[in-house]
């Protein structure tokens, strides 16, 4: 699977909220071909995208959003929290639909933010079967997961290229735990990618993890500087806010 080099992190999501059919079509028109997003399971069983527990950085609700119905989440009125920006919770099914009709690429990410097992379980069955429901997209779309719950479940899965997500709190704390356990059940899963987060690491790094897992990929990449140094020092792919950071490649 080839991954580009910028994945938009959540569609433009500066421009518009995150995660809804706006904010990935804005993105794609700017030159974008490969997307990242999460899904969630509502309570009622149908995967949609969204990133947080909550919807109150939209909107004036507070509830969980996997206790609530899809007809509960798509009536909200999400707005954007500087321009005013309105839009509606997007289930995965619309985004597949928008995907189908316009070859582009995604980094499904299995967003957990409800912690029992039963839920993770549920949320991987789901969406596996509605992805099984658009044969064509099979090539299109790369899996992760921080959840070691989620990736189990996942294990059964052979369709699906897959990476792992894992965030460094302290690189010298997390090394052994990296560079043992988790590489082999790295291997043993063939995971295509070890997703990172940007605060760790330096070209050393870098060039260790890629060395060791293969491929690397970045996340919480901000600024335009921050951009340059990830690809001077070699990271296969980053996921970007900004939507004009592609044209620093």
């Amino acid at each position: 699977m080839k991954v580009d080099k910028f994945i938009s992190h959540r569609g433009n999501n500066i421009d518009f909220i995150e995660n809804t059919i706006e904010s990935f079509k804005d993105a794609k028109e700017y030159g974008f071909s490969w997307f990242e997003t999460d899904v969630q399971l509502s309570v009622d069983g149908e995967p949609f995208l969204f990133h947080d527990k909550t919807p109150e950085r939209f909107s004036s609700c507070t509830e969980n959003v996997t206790e609530m119905t899809i007809s509960e989440l798509q009536e909200l009125e999400l707005s954007h929290p500087k321009n005013g920006q309105k839009s509606r919770v997007l289930t995965l099914r619309e985004y597949l639909e928008w995907a189908s009709q316009n070859d582009v690429f995604t980094n499904l990410e299995f967003k957990v933010t409800n912690p029992c097992d039963e839920y993770k379980a549920k949320l991987v069955c789901n969406t596996l079967n509605l992805l099984k429901e658009y044969p064509q997209q099979k090539d299109k779309i790369l899996i992760s997961s921080f959840s070691d719950v989620v990736m189990s479940n996942l294990a059964e899965d052979h369709l699906y290229k897959k990476g792992k997500l894992f965030e460094v709190s302290n690189w010298e704390k997390d090394f052994e735990y990296l560079s043992t356990d988790l590489y082999k059940v790295f291997v043993k899963n063939n995971y295509i990618a070890l997703i990172v987060n940007n605060e760790c690491l330096d070209q050393e790094r870098v060039a260790y993890i890629k060395k060791k897992f293969g491929k690397i990929f970045v996340y919480s990449v901000r600024t335009d500087e921050q951009v340059k140094n990830l690809l001077s020092w070699g990271v296969d792919a980053m996921f970007i806010d900004k939507k004009q950071q592609l044209n620093l490649i």
